[in-house]
């Protein structure tokens, strides 16, 4: 009996050597499967007051951004991602988004305020305006803030699916989307597409104002790997890939077929540039 004791003693000790031994970053659940915590996709984005996280379980969690005090915990729909999360109203208003809604906190009171049926991927600089994609029609759809109501829907010529990527201009009048064929993901890709699919990419610019493609984008960087960068006047879009059509460098027009370089975009008239 005595070695029996002992016996049972030994394997206590060795499976609490077991689950001390798990490295760094690790973490044992299930029955001996392990998860890389670095694999966990966590958005976090923060302001002066606050730091805001969203995991792959469908948890919120909103910290002091000086002293990393954990201030108030959300729970959104269990084991769903957290896809994207936003401050609003000067840091005073937290919106979290998954695959197919969003959720909006008064963070002063802790309090859940609305909810929205759809995916927010983004909101304008100044907060009036967001957009999603609409399932299954795959709709790209601009939104007013605080009202929520509808403003247009924004249709490409063409586009190669959902939303892979995007950019907004800093005078939040054009927005330029990255579209792909496996994309939205789903949860288990997240957050990069089904690779299953093959990809189809396109890249489309809009003008918020008037609602409308700016076709002749498209028509001269598609197919396109790069949703560019906007000058800090909004003039202007540097994109990186592909050209082919009639563009001007130093005033000279040139004929251009299929050549990799810097373009940059004149968002006034549409004309091309040749930057390098």
């Amino acid at each position: 009996m005595k070695y029996f004791f002992l016996f049972i003693l030994a394997l206590i000790l060795c499976a609490a050597m077991a689950l001390s031994s798990v490295l760094p970053g690790v973490t044992a659940y299930k029955q001996g499967e392990i998860e890389k915590i670095a694999d966990r996709k966590e958005h976090t984005v923060s302001n002066d007051r606050y730091s805001v996280s969203g995991d792959r379980w469908g948890r919120v969690t909103v910290k002091n951004a000086t002293t990393g005090q954990v201030i108030h915990s959300f729970q959104m729909d269990y084991g769903v991602v957290v896809r994207e999360t936003f401050f609003l109203d000067g840091g005073n208003t937290l919106v979290a988004s998954q695959k197919d809604h969003s959720v909006f906190w008064d963070l002063t009171t802790g309090k859940e305020i609305r909810r929205f049926p759809q995916r927010i991927y983004g909101f304008t600089h100044d907060e009036t305006k967001f957009f999603t994609l609409k399932d299954p029609d795959l709709i790209l759809s601009l939104y007013a803030h605080p009202n929520l109501t509808s403003i247009c829907e924004l249709r490409p010529e063409a586009s190669g699916g959902g939303i892979m990527d995007f950019s907004l201009s800093p005078n939040d009048k054009f927005l330029v989307v990255m579209f792909a064929s496996n994309y939205p993901e789903s949860d288990e890709n997240y957050p990069g597409g089904d690779s299953s699919y093959r990809t189809t990419i396109s890249v489309n610019l809009f003008n918020l104002e008037t609602c409308q493609e700016i076709k002749e984008f498209a028509q001269a960087f598609n197919p396109g790997f790069d949703t560019g960068t906007f000058s800090q006047d909004s003039n202007f879009i540097e994109v990186k890939t592909f050209f082919s059509g009639k563009a001007f460098s130093q005033g000279k027009e040139l004929s251009i077929r299929q050549e990799w370089g810097t373009w940059r975009f004149n968002l006034k008239n549409n004309q091309i540039d040749l930057i390098n």
